[in-house]
């Protein structure tokens, strides 16, 4: 690991100070190193360089979620985790910005879930510089969709601007009251991805799930919890997601079976005198750890023998559609035509719905999706 560039978690007076007993998750990080020849099952990141960002306490944000993560339950070996530190602040902020990627890169290389912890949107810029794939998909989890017209303004509030032109990117809990009338169609066309409303998410929170198993990065930003729950935002918004909706995203995210890595940013200690959202900040992060303890490396491969097969005529398109379950995690894939596969179609992850769709002769909106992306 690119030792140089990350102050050491043990240096950290937050994680100096930890005493524990044994199922404390702190026990086991403050016992675990890196090493390259027993590479861990995730690694942890802070990033507390808050330069061009909406807030001065960003650079707390690592070690204040750090106190309060350290103390929940850890999780049952063999899994395990090692806390790298901090990224180390360069002179000038994109020097911090080049660190991180090269951070990512490396991480990356290794095939290794990473939880970043701390700083703002902006570093998700970085992070997915550092995973090198076509296509990338981001998941943004915001109450808002940062202002794309705006040039003069926190890199943070426009990091949506300066991502590659082949990233796909979903977006969640967005507000109505913070977007215009006709972002949902003209976000689809942008960012060849889907925006899901708050409302949609509390009415089918599970519609996620197949979402966030595709994804690479998640950027969730702190401030798309409610404010009564989730003090230390910037923006002030008294609605939201509520914490457990929260946790259950982080969930989903952690039982993909790709790497699929979490960064929460957003939090700011300044703002949060009784640390209750440094300890809602810390079991989000948790939810997502705890997935990744548990995850099943289920997607369907070839012939996909070990999947039950449902397949269903559908009107309007020309052959069935075939959908797979897994038997043990109950997750559902289906199949779309593609150009670029030859032998065995193309596989998304979809729900139960989608089935249920299709059974009523409906054609599913996820299919669509991918279909028109492929031709």
């Amino acid at each position: 690991m690119l030792k140089e560039l990350i102050i050491p978690a043990k240096s950290l007076p937050v994680v100096k100070k930890f005493s524990g007993d044994m199922d404390q998750l702190g026990t086991h990080l403050k016992s675990s190193a890196w090493n390259d020849s027993a590479l861990p099952d995730l690694v942890i990141l802070g990033i507390t360089d808050d330069r061009s960002s909406s807030s001065a306490s960003y650079s707390d944000s690592p070690d204040a979620i750090r106190e309060q993560l350290y103390q929940l339950n850890g999780f049952s070996a063999p899994f395990r985790m090692v806390d790298l530190g901090n990224v180390k602040s360069g002179k000038e902020f994109s020097d911090t910005v080049a660190a991180v990627r090269m951070i990512a890169e490396e991480v990356y290389s290794l095939g290794i879930p990473l939880l970043v912890l701390g700083g703002n949107q902006s570093f998700t810029i970085p992070l997915l510089a550092g995973i090198d794939k076509n296509e990338a998909v981001l998941s943004v989890v915001d109450d808002r969709i940062d202002n794309l017209s705006q040039k003069n303004t926190l890199l943070d509030d426009v990091f949506l601007n300066n991502l590659s032109r082949e990233t796909i990117v979903n977006a969640m809990a967005v507000q109505t009251f913070f977007v215009s009338p006709d972002s949902k169609e003209t976000y689809s066309e942008e960012f060849k991805g889907a925006l899901f409303t708050l409302g949609e998410i509390r009415n089918g929170i599970k519609e996620m799930e197949p979402y966030l198993r595709e994804t690479d990065l998640v950027s969730f930003d702190f401030g798309a919890l409610k404010l009564c729950e989730a003090p230390g935002q910037v923006r002030n918004s008294p609605n939201g997601l509520t914490g457990e909706e929260a946790c259950q995203l982080a969930w989903y995210a952690g039982i993909s079976p790709n790497p699929g890595w979490f960064s929460l940013f957003g939090y700011s200690p300044e703002r949060d005198p009784g640390r209750n959202g440094s300890m809602m900040a810390a079991q989000i992060a948790w939810y997502y750890m705890n997935g990744k303890s548990r995850k099943i490396d289920e997607v369907p491969q070839d012939e996909a023998i070990d999947f039950l097969h449902f397949v269903v005529t559908v009107e309007g398109i020309p052959e069935p559609v075939t959908f797979l379950k897994h038997p043990v995690s109950k997750r559902w894939w289906m199949e779309v035509p593609s150009p670029d596969c030859d032998l065995f179609p193309l596989r998304i992850p979809c729900s139960k719905k989608d089935y249920r769709q299709a059974c009523r002769n409906e054609i599913p909106e996820r299919w669509w999706s991918s279909f028109n992306k492929s031709y």
